[in-house]
């Protein structure tokens, strides 16, 4: 066991670029302890009512998008002041039908060429600039299809909104965290961002990143149209913005729910698009991140460049490559057997980062348990069974560097609770 020991410590002694990027992220400690025990900042009423266009981009969503848009109809917000836009992107059911008898606008888009939801989101504002023009808005507000919206949502986000301008994203809550450890681990996951960086970086007045859906963005910022088209938009969109000096903020009273994938199939199939679309969107925004970084002496670009790192690599080479690396050097560690002795090597290592997340997961499930909608013991569970969730990021780029191709796939919605069932959890 000291010859482990040894071959770990000479890991790290020899790992210095590994190393370094430890330190130079030890400051997300700090963040951690701020985002347990932070209260959510709470924005100022407010006599301004901004107009808002309610951006749904939906594909074969029959089964959800009824849902969404009873829970966007019933907003305490001025009714007259949010106008509802659809986009049914390739969609072969009843999706466009559902969304019109719920008052949306429909536009349906029918390109398998481009089979994206940024290239939807570029055919959907097209339409809106053609037939409303795009500053009739003060605003635009994104969800998905599966989404459903807490009452209040427009109303808190539009406080946040006008004290921030700019771009603010809501609180994600996760629609079926009860389903089973996968649908939890998203779950986690999720609040883990909440507890480690959206509302620490609110608390320090920091630019923090869009996730996907559930953030309102001026209207001012998409004059041009809509021109994100990655397998990660909001990647891409977050690292453009924020290069350019212009700050996203989060509000933590305006809530949504996501529905998360059920199986591990769909989960990888949808997290090696995530694992592709982030690294393209770093390789493509980390000179602008470093430059304008140093010209506005921007933390907020520091903090983003690190979110943006392409973490599962680094985590390939830090637990994998480089071990073997070492190993072959080294010769002998342990049993002489170097395969032997690199998979116990590995497993360390695999153990250590297990423990890791575990205590992310514990203080994440800690801090939001009262948002978090499942029996206590699921709530429980999820904080062991969470882990999985990163480890399989070494797994990840292992796949895209074996296929980088990789395509955008649809990912199935069925679950169909309303919000008027979630609402149950509150009292």
């Amino acid at each position: 066991m000291q010859s482990i020991i040894d071959y770990i410590l000479n890991y790290a002694k020899a790992n210095v670029i590994l190393t370094l990027i430890g330190i130079l992220t030890s400051y997300q400690i700090l963040y951690l302890i701020v985002g347990f025990f932070s209260k959510k900042k709470v924005f100022k009423e407010t006599s301004i009512k901004n107009k808002y266009g309610i951006i749904i981009a939906a594909r074969n969503e029959e089964k959800v998008i009824g849902n969404l848009l009873i829970s966007l109809n019933n907003q305490t917000y001025d009714k007259s002041l949010y106008k509802i836009f659809v986009v049914s992107d390739n969609s072969t059911d009843n999706t466009a039908n559902i969304a019109r008898s719920h008052g949306a606008t429909v536009y349906e888009r029918f390109d398998l060429s481009k089979q994206r939801k940024g290239y939807a989101l570029q055919y959907l504002f097209t339409q809106i600039e053609r037939d409303y023009k795009i500053n009739s808005f003060d605003g635009f507000i994104f969800f998905d299809g599966d989404n459903l919206v807490d009452k209040n949502f427009i109303t808190e986000i539009n406080k946040a909104f006008v004290e921030k301008g700019n771009i603010v994203v809501g609180y994600r809550n996760i629609k079926n965290f009860d389903t089973n450890i996968i649908s939890s681990a998203y779950g986690v996951h999720f609040y883990r961002s909440i507890l480690n960086y959206h509302r620490p970086r609110e608390r320090f007045n920091l630019g923090t990143h869009i996730a996907g859906t559930g953030y309102v963005i001026d209207s001012k910022l998409l004059l041009n149209g809509w021109n994100y088209y990655s397998l990660t938009e909001d990647t891409l969109l977050t690292l453009d913005l924020s290069s350019k000096g212009i700050k996203i903020s989060f509000c933590e009273s305006a809530v949504f729910y996501d529905e998360q994938p059920t199986n591990f199939k769909t989960s990888y199939r949808q997290r090696i698009r995530w694992t592709k679309g982030r690294l393209d969107a770093f390789i493509t925004n980390f000179p602008k991140l470093i430059i304008s970084g140093i010209k506005r002496f921007s933390f907020t670009l520091y903090d983003l460049f690190f979110y943006s790192f392409p973490w599962p690599f680094y985590n390939l080479i830090k637990v994998i490559i480089f071990p073997i690396i070492l190993g072959l050097i080294n010769k002998s560690i342990y049993t002489n057997i170097f395969w032997i002795d690199f998979l116990l090597v590995f497993g360390s290592m695999m153990l250590g980062m297990y423990f890791n997340n575990l205590i992310y997961g514990l203080f994440a499930v800690i801090r939001e348990w009262d948002n978090i909608h499942a029996k206590n013991t699921k709530k429980i569970l999820a904080i062991f069974t969470y882990p999985w969730f990163n480890l399989l990021t070494i797994f990840l780029a292992i796949g895209v560097l074996i296929n980088p191709n990789v395509k955008w796939k649809k990912i199935i919605h069925n679950d169909n609770r309303t919000i008027e069932e979630l609402d149950l959890y509150k009292k």
